[in-house]
């Protein structure tokens, strides 16, 4: 009956099948989650199973009042479209994923709903705000049972694994009947039975943490002051001031270029001595000789630049005159270095 419904377009198993596919690429993929190659990978899948979704929907395949035994073989694995979004869901990488987490949780449940209607299991899910509202932090006992099924589950969905393994390795090495296909369809929705009641446990906890942002958030924008959000009045422009710190720096370190002395050395020593840093004797006081004629500190004397400068001026002044003194001793040590090449007598050429 499907196939004459998907005569003008593409059929379902085909667009279910692709679907399935990208689902367990993406499941066995080693790329981070949140890469680009990855998330068009999602992306397409769920568009693929959503189509498939509205595809069944339109065919009508499935009803309420029938049990699992009137489902054609087929079509039993359509049933498994809920989980299968569900798990692309919870792996976009979106904006809100307040919502994309919410719309996971409603997938499993339909899918959840789903299966119990047909008898594939007989347990409800119960969220953990309803549970944590009805059974008290001391509910020990409750706490104890939902530890026992979440083992239980555990188990039945290894044991499940393991035999849908084997299965589906021989049904694509060779042909099997329909008995053998029936059973390898209904374990595979049973596997995810196992698998959505452990995802909704996790989405609950991260739902409620969301939900504690979300909530933060608000709280953090409703408690701001009202005249805040109003627009600031406007004020003249502060004029540019300098720091103490900056000008005490300026005054140690400088200014950064060359600066007029402002005292002489005498002003200094004075300055000093009124501080009492050092004794006013000091600067009268001569050190006293070692020896005749000898000190130890050699005494500046003022005229001493005067003398030399004079010197050099007689010097120059003989020059001028044609001293034949001064000729006779440069005209000689001209002959002098005519025949001492430089550098002669020094053995060692060391100068």
């Amino acid at each position: 009956m499907a196939e004459k419904h998907e005569s003008d377009g593409p059929k379902l198993s085909e667009v279910f099948e692709r679907g399935w596919k990208i689902q367990r690429d993406v499941e066995k993929s080693d790329e981070p989650t949140g890469s680009s190659k990855l998330q068009d990978q999602v992306k397409a899948g769920m568009g693929l199973l959503e189509q498939a979704a509205h595809m069944v929907r339109e065919l009508q395949l499935f009803s309420e009042n029938e049990e699992l035994q009137e489902v054609a073989t087929c079509n039993i694995r359509y049933l498994l479209l809920p989980a299968l979004m569900s798990d692309l869901t919870m792996r976009h990488m979106g904006e809100d994923r307040l919502a994309l987490v919410q719309k996971a949780k409603d997938y499993l449940t339909e899918f959840l709903k789903v299966c119990k209607a047909y008898g594939v299991t007989s347990e409800e899910y119960q969220s953990g705000e309803s549970s944590s509202s009805k059974a008290g932090p001391t509910d020990m006992a409750a706490m104890s049972r939902q530890r026992e099924a979440t083992i239980a589950r555990f188990r039945q969905q290894k044991e499940k694994e393991q035999k849908l393994e084997a299965m589906r390795v021989a049904m694509e090495t060779r042909e099997e009947d329909d008995e053998v296909q029936r059973e390898y369809y209904t374990l595979l929705v049973q596997k995810w039975v196992y698998t959505a009641f452990r995802e909704l446990s996790s989405i609950d906890q991260e739902l409620e943490i969301l939900h504690m942002m979300a909530s933060r958030q608000q709280g953090k924008q409703d408690s701001q002051p009202q005249e805040q959000k109003k627009a600031q009045p406007h004020r003249k422009p502060l004029k540019p001031f300098i720091l103490t710190r900056d000008k005490l720096q300026a005054q140690v370190f400088g200014a950064g270029y060359p600066s007029i002395p402002t005292m002489s050395m005498d002003e200094y020593l004075q300055k000093e001595v009124q501080e009492g840093k050092i004794p006013a004797e000091a600067l009268n006081r001569v050190p006293e000789p070692t020896e005749p004629g000898d000190y130890n500190v050699r005494r500046v004397v003022p005229d001493e630049a005067a003398e030399a400068e004079r010197k050099q001026m007689e010097e120059e002044e003989k020059e001028e005159r044609d001293d034949e003194e001064q000729l006779r001793k440069q005209r000689e040590f001209d002959d002098f270095k005519d025949d001492h090449r430089r550098g002669w007598g020094n053995r060692q050429n060391m100068g």
